[in-house]
């Protein structure tokens, strides 16, 4: 058994470098080369297949800098993360390990590359594959948000207080994300939502709904790494992150999400399974 890591500890000691990173980041939003990768032709889209490919210098960067003061302190752990770099595989966790590391170093590398949207430095702890702490930076506004499960959501701009996220029991917006990937069921979501698929990122969506500027996210094959630490900052705010039927998902290995969905309150989470069944439904008829 690995020896009990403290999630507020693991915050302590991750804030300061991605604060840091954060800060150096924006050096280069907007004024940084695509080095590409292969893009991930199993993606639905030109648009995801797009995303998957954009790869820049900044985005390798900052992984090695997180993961060296991750394995200075949690050496034990395994570590998921975006990037394949030689630091990631030191690592020591095997996949039975309790804790796991996941990092996205910029999630929305697209738009970072463009400097026309807001991006995302994710970082999040889990325990036999559930989260326990996040932390997740929007560096163009200035922002940090951070949860610790059972103890709530902050988001801190600048160096003012931190300020507790709580959802309304009411969403104030029916404003929704469903994604490219998942464009079969928008139609069926509008009687109740108002759909958009840009910008992408399931950090900026999942903070945007932790805010309370969304309601509610539906997307298919998104990546663990996308989705897990960003979702424990929605879920401490009052949000459901969840599976195709209802499951709650776990981030214990890489994988892809075939179905992965958010919603402000528990009658639209019941809403969001119906417009699955019903796009399905006639996706199956095509």
């Amino acid at each position: 058994m690995t020896a009990r890591i403290d999630p507020e500890n693991f915050l302590d000691v991750l804030l300061p470098v991605v604060r840091q990173c954060a800060e150096a980041s924006l050096i280069f939003y907007g004024n940084v080369a695509d080095l590409g990768k292969a893009a991930d032709t199993t993606l639905r889209g030109s648009q995801a297949q797009l995303a998957s490919s954009v790869l820049t210098a900044v985005d390798t960067a900052l992984q090695d800098i997180i993961l060296t003061v991750v394995l200075q302190h949690f050496p034990q752990v395994r570590c998921i993360a975006e990037e394949d770099t030689p630091l990631k595989r030191r690592f020591r966790g095997s996949r039975d390990a309790d804790y796991t590391v996941i990092l996205d170093p910029i999630d929305g590398t697209l738009h970072y590359q463009r400097g026309d949207a807001s991006y995302h430095i994710c970082v999040g702890l889990a325990q036999d594959g559930i989260m326990q702490a996040a932390l997740v930076a929007r560096p163009d506004e200035n922002k940090i948000f951070t949860a610790i499960r059972d103890r709530g959501a902050y988001v801190q701009v600048g160096r003012r207080r931190p300020r507790r996220l709580r959802l309304p029991k009411t969403p104030r917006t029916n404003a929704a994300f469903i994604s490219t990937k998942a464009r079969i069921y928008q139609e069926p979501a509008r009687p109740r939502l108002d759909p958009s698929e840009s910008p992408i990122g399931a950090a900026l969506v999942l903070t945007l709904l932790a805010e309370g500027d969304l309601c509610a996210y539906l997307t298919r094959q998104v990546e663990m790494y996308d989705v897990g630490p960003p979702s424990l900052i929605a879920e401490e705010a009052g949000a459901r992150c969840f599976l195709k039927g209802g499951r709650s998902p776990l981030y214990r290995q890489r994988r892809k999400f075939g179905h992965y969905m958010a919603a402000a309150t528990p009658d639209l989470e019941a809403f969001l399974l119906d417009v699955v069944r019903i796009g399905d439904r006639g996706e199956n008829r095509l």
